[in-house]
């Protein structure tokens, strides 16, 4: 069997490294760091939706001694940051594959996504048949809502994707325009700051088949995850019509807390509302332990020979 420590999914244009065993967890105001006992050291900004979930995952596998992979944007510096974590077996570890020649990458990519996406399913019970209802009823009553306009956009946007993502996606990095509509989306669910831009950079990660959505990560915010909605003209002038974070238990949060989504009010209140949907996502008043503020250093001490 074939040992990477860096793996790059050409296809997918994401880089997995085995990280190894986390040796110590330090937690900022608005960051956390995880340092490997084999010297890597990669950061979460806070800004990221995922980061409680994710911190809570890195502090199981620190107090267990457990073996992770991380993941990251492979437009970023794959040393620095980070947007994901999984489990590495040590019976089998999650990067270690057999050679398969000139079938080399996409069998083995097709390997590791699918037992990436079973560590996934298993973390956030996505394969529940209620919230996958859910979820497609969801999408289903926001393009019953949209005007037909736009409702003529995203169905000749999603033909053009289903057709020609390959070519379109060559160009892996691209800044797309962006409206007052789509800055209050990113502040209120991705938390980023979009005043003052008229396009957002996005790298490229793939398209969800029969939409108009793409999956992207953006280079400039520390790489986190984002889902846009594009829209596309015949003669090639495309933006962002809508934007998310892909989280499908965001919606009921939002619902609750966010009842007017654009009303005329500087960015600062979406960055609030922001962390008030984030907080009721995540319980996170209840989670927090005393002195969160403050950096936290936790070392796991050496097992006795």
């Amino acid at each position: 069997m074939n040992r990477n420590h860096p793996l790059f999914l050409k296809n997918r244009h994401v880089t997995l490294t085995e990280f190894g065993h986390i040796t110590a967890l330090d937690e900022h105001d608005e960051s956390f760091e995880i340092s490997s006992d084999g010297g890597k050291k990669l950061k979460m900004q806070k800004m990221y939706h995922k980061w409680p979930h994710t911190l809570q995952k890195c502090r199981k596998c620190l107090a267990r001694g457990i073996r992770i992979v991380t993941r990251c944007s492979a437009s970023l510096d794959e040393g620095s940051f980070f947007n994901e974590v999984y489990i590495d077996p040590n019976g089998a570890p999650l990067l270690a594959f057999p050679p398969d020649g000139e079938d080399a990458p996409n069998t083995v990519e097709q390997l590791i996504m699918e037992r990436i996406w079973k560590q996934e399913v298993w973390a956030e019970d996505i394969s529940n048949r209620k919230d996958l209802t859910l979820e497609q009823n969801r999408f289903k009553n926001a393009l019953a809502q949209q005007s037909d306009r736009d409702k003529f956009l995203t169905e000749r946007t999603t033909e053009f994707l289903n057709n020609r993502y390959s070519e379109f996606s060559i160009k892996r990095l691209q800044h797309l325009y962006i409206d007052e509509h789509t800055r209050r989306r990113a502040a209120m669910r991705l938390g980023i700051n979009l005043a003052g831009h008229s396009n957002l950079k996005v790298h490229l990660e793939g398209h969800l088949y029969n939409t108009n959505f793409i999956h992207v990560t953006l280079p400039e915010f520390g790489g986190i995850d984002g889902i846009i909605g594009l829209h596309r003209k015949e003669d090639g002038n495309q933006w962002i019509s809508t934007i998310n974070n892909g989280d499908n238990k965001w919606w009921e949060h939002e619902s609750k807390i966010a009842y007017e989504k654009d009303v005329d009010e500087p960015i600062a209140h979406y960055l609030k509302i922001f962390s008030e949907i984030l907080n009721d996502r995540h319980e996170l008043e209840k989670t927090k332990k005393p002195g969160a503020n403050v950096q936290q250093t936790i070392i796991k001490f050496p097992k006795k020979p």
